[in-house]
């Protein structure tokens, strides 16, 4: 039987946008208009910019441009950059049965290959498709052991993604691609040690290093450098040596009809993904029942241990903390009746309310939920208010994994981000420039938009 590797690359070769369902083909272009919003969000984050001078020092070309920018570098380091932008308030979008991020990796590289290559916005959405394919799939092998060892999924399951897409924009048949894919298992890297430490740099540059890393091994194994085409599945590859446990199958299983993709959700708030589902069951509560604030005697999130293990964080330390916290998170939505990027990044600010609440939210083990899973993420909000009375909501998935985020809201959020930076009718310019992109002849002029 063929290599893995070699299965998934000549589907993505083969791929054709026009013959995707029509609901799909309209997911792709609401990740890559949620995506490259979130990229203008990292602009003015001091990390952001030192990466950035970083980058120029390693060589500028009139190749790819640095979204949100005026600035254009060699395909590898732009793609570098936009993934890194797009990542830093992990406000990207997630593929939760595999506890990923490849949204900003796959879409930077695909970036930044198709200016530098003149291709159309067709070329470019059905590499972004595979891409995202693909990560998804070697994410859903490993997990959850993979992340439970303490490997960050995405650093080291985006980059076979990022490849694949940067193979289909160099137009590499099947068995190139396979070999790319081979080299990208040498730099599928990414600990998760920052949870600990409290760097959100760290989880963003792994994203960033898988989308620069994917554009190169692309690019070497077009000059005639490739890797082992059994990476994924070999005995000594990444499924074998990356993870605990491994299930190889659900790299190829219904490959092509059905899509791991689909379950790759948009966020509606600037957090850790596992915090979505108990905010928008302490909202639910709140509105309910009419609950005050100054009444609650307590709130309770239990929940699964990978959840508590990233999120359950009593003290704000630092900025990612402010992130990942579900006691802050919770306790920011139930006394703002919402959870925006300002009320995040501006966390030392410490809205007095805000952290005398966050003090009574209490994060627990269930077995119960434990057992579900990754099947979901389940998360029972409980809030007890001074007269004794008891509220209690289940959330199994987080906002968006059941009931898609809507395009108004998608679109919103973009224009929230980009209006700064490009002015409101240019946000919106570029907006519909995103929203036309299956019909661009050149993504050149696509980006055009997206610069300054």
């Amino acid at each position: 039987m063929d290599p893995a590797g070699r299965i998934l690359s000549s589907w993505a070769a083969s791929l054709k946008w026009r013959d995707l369902p029509e609901d799909l083909r309209a997911k792709v272009i609401d990740h890559v208009v949620d995506t490259i919003g979130v990229m203008f969000s990292g602009l003015e984050i001091k990390a952001c910019q030192s990466a950035h001078r970083t980058a120029l020092l390693w060589g500028i070309a009139d190749e790819s441009a640095v979204i949100g920018t005026s600035s254009r570098l060699p395909a590898p380091n732009a793609a570098f950059l936009n993934a890194l932008n797009g990542r830093i308030h992990t406000f990207d979008d997630t593929y939760e049965p595999g506890t990923m991020h490849a949204g900003s990796s796959v879409i930077a590289a695909a970036l930044a290959l198709a200016e530098k290559h003149n291709l159309d916005g067709e070329t470019f959405l059905v590499g972004v498709l595979a891409g995202y394919e693909v990560a998804s799939r070697v994410a859903a092998a490993v997990s959850p052991s993979h992340y439970a060892s303490g490997f960050h999924n995405t650093g080291t399951c985006t980059v076979f993604g990022t490849t694949i897409t940067a193979c289909r924009m160099l137009e590499l048949d099947e068995t190139a691609t396979a070999e790319a894919l081979g080299l990208a298992g040498a730099m599928a890297g990414g600990l998760r040690q920052h949870q600990i430490d409290g760097s959100m740099f760290d989880s963003a540059f792994h994203g960033a290093k898988a989308a620069q890393s994917g554009v190169m091994a692309a690019q070497m194994r077009a000059e005639g450098a490739g890797g082992p085409p059994a990476i994924l599945e070999g005995p000594l590859g990444f499924c074998a040596v990356m993870a605990k446990s491994s299930d190889i199958s659900r790299l190829t299983e219904q490959l092509g009809t059905q899509y791991e993709f689909s379950k790759t959700t948009i966020k509606p708030y600037p957090t850790c993904r596992f915090v979505h589902g108990p905010i928008e069951a302490a909202l639910a509560l709140k509105r309910q029942h009419g609950i005050n604030v100054e009444n609650i005697r307590s709130v309770t999130v239990a929940t699964f241990k990978q959840s508590i293990e990233v999120s359950s964080r009593p003290e704000l330390r630092t900025a990612y903390d402010a992130v990942v916290s579900h006691q802050y998170s919770v306790a920011l939505a139930l006394t703002q009746d919402k959870v925006e990027l300002a009320g995040i990044t501006n966390f030392k600010a410490h809205d007095p309310s805000a952290i005398a609440l966050m003090r009574k939210v209490e994060v627990l083990h269930d077995d119960d939920l434990e057992r579900d899973f990754p099947r979901c993420w389940p998360h029972r909000v409980t809030i007890e208010t001074k007269n004794n009375e008891i509220f209690t909501l289940l959330s199994e998935y987080p906002p968006g994994r059941v009931t898609p985020i809507s395009r108004i809201v998608i679109d919103a959020k973009f224009l929230d981000q980009t209006t700064p930076y490009l002015s409101e009718h240019g946000a919106r310019r570029a907006l519909q420039s995103l929203r036309d992109i299956g019909q661009a002849d050149n993504m050149r002029v696509v980006i055009e938009t997206l610069t300054t």
